[in-house]
């Protein structure tokens, strides 16, 4: 028998999979429970060349399951037929498994190959980050500074950046658009960490088989990372991140991930490095490698983000409603009341309720 390991996201285990002559674990579990609750489906065998396991998958078999996986995949076999399985992001228990066993198997380990940051990249971020973020022309620097090293065949260990500042200011945005130069046809992984204040996420982070931090690391598309408000976590789950910021590997009690040549993303509201320094403690603070400050809108900035925004809501609408809403010069309004506006978001809301106004009485 043939196993097959697959490490990375799911659309790439889903390309390698066969589509034909296969049965999956959690049609192989409920075949089994079939079974058991009515002997007289022993006698109804289907006939499968493979078995395939997603990711996914592990989180809906008993612990007991997960620790005989391999005893228990070879005695369905016999009654499955499949001489062929692919595991899709094991947890570590299964793959200390299959090592004890190897001599009985033939094996195949693959790792998805996540795009290491090139000169070329760099060179996208520079010739296009001032078309795409507005108001921060000096960050551009500091992020070609920052991530230059990983240019070079010399370094791997993920580069760890917090960007920080008001909020609103294109944080978020910067880090979607230098995902998009380094990695450009994947998406990358996203976590809102505001959401991780009270302890019922200690499992998320420590480890958990059906929902894990590591779990969406091994499944992830891009080695570009954003923990979103990173600031606003419990600050008992920093100790998690210690041997992921110095080494580049995120370990909890079922998965390893590695992340080398990953680029780590944190973002927060304070206003300096000071602030950073008070409120997250030294221990976090000492692991990242660049602070990276996102200014105030300047009202020259806010102008040029209404006209962009204006353009981006208006074209959702259909021609008869864009004549109506033309009539207003929604732009210029907008612009005589800057000292209302602080961020990307501020400008979004009003535009939106300004476009919506006089379309309304065409109801």
């Amino acid at each position: 028998m043939k196993i097959n390991i697959f490490y990375g996201p799911i659309k790439e285990f889903n390309l390698k999979i066969p589509t034909e002559g296969t049965i999956s674990l959690s049609e192989m579990v409920r075949w089994s429970d079939a079974r058991r609750s009515n002997p007289i489906e022993d006698e109804i065998i289907g006939t499968y060349n493979y078995l395939t396991v997603s990711t996914e998958e592990y989180g809906g078999v008993t612990d007991a399951f997960i620790e005989r996986f391999i005893i228990s995949i070879l005695i369905f076999q016999d009654k499955l037929g499949y001489t062929e399985i692919y595991l899709h992001n094991p947890p570590d228990r299964i793959y200390n498994q299959v090592q004890i066993y190897k001599e009985h198997f033939e094996l195949s380990i693959q790792y998805t190959s996540y795009p290491k940051i090139t000169r070329n990249a760099l060179k996208r971020i520079k010739e296009n980050f001032d078309k795409k973020i507005l108001g921060q022309p000096q960050v551009k620097t500091e992020i070609l500074t920052a991530l230059y090293d990983l240019s070079n065949d010399y370094d791997s260990k993920p580069k760890i950046i917090m960007f920080y500042g008001p909020p609103g200011v294109g944080k978020t945005e910067t880090a979607h658009f230098i995902n998009q130069a380094i990695n450009p046809d994947n998406q990358l992984l996203r976590k809102q960490f505001s959401m991780y204040h009270n302890d019922s996420f200690y499992s998320y982070i420590f480890g958990d088989r059906t929902n894990s931090f590591a779990k969406d690391l091994i499944d992830r598309e891009s080695n570009v990372i954003l923990l979103d408000e990173f600031d606003k976590c419990n600050k008992v789950f920093f100790s998690a991140f210690y041997q992921l910021f110095d080494e580049g590997i995120y370990e909890d009690k079922y998965y390893k991930v590695n992340l080398q040549n990953g680029v780590i993303l944190c973002t927060s509201n304070y206003l300096s490095e000071s602030d950073i320094r008070k409120n997250l403690g030294e221990a976090i603070f000492s692991r990242f490698d660049a602070f990276i400050q996102f200014n105030a809108f300047s009202n020259e900035v806010k102008e040029q983000l209404i006209d962009k925004i204006y353009n981006e809501e208006i074209v959702k609408y259909a021609e008869g409603d864009i004549q109506v809403i033309s009539q207003f010069n929604i732009p210029n309004l907008l612009k005589q009341h800057l000292t209302a506006i602080n961020n990307v978001r501020d400008i979004r809301r009003y535009i939106k309720q300004m476009i919506a106004t006089p379309l309304i009485d065409y109801i």
